[in-house]
């Protein structure tokens, strides 16, 4: 008994001995997986584990990071003032009240150190912070992060010489303020400005610029030295049913629409929700999008001025591979049969012969959305890949159960290179049955199907939907 307990011991001191004894690279990687307390906890391992926590180069403070003995103020002041060595990353995101001077005191202190990231999220918007001027004193600033803040800094402040990504979300910052710390960050790849306050007509000057994403944000945005500028990311949260409002969206569109060099546009939320009979979008875009290989669209199917929107970029991106498109569900329309009737009308005469995948998410099955898609089916022959992910059961409600069943006798559909079919948030109701068989049966060279129910119980029609699958199909596949 005693010769086995000391070979345990001898056995946890040996383990204890190769853990003290890692390569310090080795023990610096694991500790920048753990949250910043479990990291200050594994002090009690091994005395040479002791202060190894002191020297991360990446600092992540959140409201987990506190508890009800000691607050958030307590805990960074503590790391930072036993920190030992260089600071690459400070991030800090709470949704709690903490006075002004806290984020400067400890601003104050990352100014003395050559650190790259700085990000600082309040989830509050009560009681903005006004940023520090100490923050332009950050030299080596690579990445920028800023939510629910003001930036006001003293006038001969410029921008940051090494800054490459630069993101603020619902930030107070004036106009002039802006262009300048842009200008004054020559190596600036990517830039996200969200739901701005005060910025009114932006001008951008961003030589390096390849991603810019911008949402909520009402007014102009001239991109006057973007040549490297191919991904771009344009949204609105929400429209004003003004005329204002209705006309700073058609022109933030139709900017960025004159753009032939971009290669990858995601426009999101409501942006096509700019009545086009007052505020009309050219029927042919200045130049062709002929460097356009990705679009992703969030509109409403049930809207011809959102169909007539996505028409006219479809039929300015010759080169499109790769179509996603979120249907909204949010606006009620009385223009069923005007929108049935253009689409029967307007048939596409052109065909997309490098499309090869069409993803579609928010699908529910009503007879405008399948008319859509038969619309654009019709005119992507070298589809290869299909993705269709239903919308929520629960928040369809009488819709679905409107749409049971489907009628797809009279429906023409054929897909001659559709080689993979993926079907996920399927609850297994009758028109997604009925919706998803029509589809099958039109897919003659299909050889991978997967199927993803939106919860582990199985219906009768998931059931038969799999015989199917097997019927045409060489690979079917059921996930949950």
């Amino acid at each position: 008994m005693e010769r086995k307990e000391t070979e345990n011991k001898k056995r946890k001191k040996l383990e204890l001995d190769k853990l003290s004894n890692l390569p310090s690279d080795v023990t610096e990687q694991i500790l920048s997986y753990l949250p910043i307390k479990e990291a200050v906890r594994t002090s009690v391992l091994s005395s040479n584990w002791r202060h190894k926590w002191a020297t991360l180069r990446r600092l992540v403070f959140d409201d987990r990071t506190a508890n009800r003995n000691i607050s958030i103020q307590r805990v960074i002041d503590h790391v930072l003032l036993l920190h030992e060595g260089p600071i690459d990353t400070f991030k800090f995101s709470t949704k709690n009240y903490l006075e002004n001077c806290e984020f400067d005191r400890w601003i104050l202190y990352l100014s003395r150190f050559s650190v790259k990231e700085f990000i600082l999220e309040r989830r509050s918007s009560f009681n903005k912070y006004n940023i520090s001027s100490y923050l332009f004193s950050c030299k080596d600033l690579t990445h920028l992060g800023l939510r629910n803040c003001w930036i006001n800094p003293p006038s001969n402040v410029k921008g940051f010489a090494m800054l490459k990504n630069l993101d603020i979300r619902n930030v107070r910052v004036a106009k002039d303020v802006l262009e300048k710390i842009i200008v004054g960050s020559p190596l600036l790849e990517r830039m996200i400005l969200c739901d701005l306050v005060s910025v009114g007509v932006l001008k951008v000057d961003a030589p390096n610029l390849q991603f810019l994403k911008v949402v909520g944000v009402s007014e102009e945005i001239k991109l006057q030295n973007v040549p490297n500028l191919v991904d771009v990311s344009i949204g609105q949260t929400r429209i004003d049913h003004n005329e204002a409002s209705r006309r700073s969206c058609s022109k933030l569109l139709q900017y960025f629409l004159s753009l032939p060099g971009i290669q990858r546009l995601t426009i999101e939320g409501c942006l096509l929700e700019c009545d086009i009979n007052s505020f009309p979008l050219p029927t042919e875009l200045p130049e062709l999008l002929s460097c356009l290989n990705f679009l992703s669209v969030s509109m409403r199917l049930n809207s011809l001025d959102d169909i007539l929107v996505a028409t006219l970029l479809l039929r300015s991106s010759p080169a499109l591979q790769v179509l996603e498109i979120e249907v909204r569900q949010e606006s009620k329309s009385n223009a069923k049969k005007q929108v049935t009737d253009w689409l029967n009308n307007n048939r596409l005469i052109w065909e997309f012969t490098k499309l090869r995948r069409l993803k579609v998410t928010g699908f529910s099955c009503v007879t405008g959305e399948v008319n859509f898609l038969d619309y654009l089916f019709s005119s992507f022959p070298a589809l290869q890949e299909l993705e269709i992910s239903f919308r929520d059961n629960n928040k369809m409600g009488k819709r679905l159960k409107a749409a049971a069943g489907g009628d797809y006798n009279n429906r023409k559909c054929t897909f001659n290179q559709l080689r993979i079919m993926k079907v996920t948030n399927c609850s297994g109701v009758k028109a997604e049955a009925a919706y998803i068989k029509f589809l099958l049966s039109s897919s003659h060279v299909l050889n991978t199907m997967i199927l993803q129910p939106v919860s582990a119980g199985i219906s009768w029609e998931l059931v038969e939907l799999m015989i199917w699958f097997n019927r045409f199909s060489a690979h079917a596949e059921l996930k949950s």
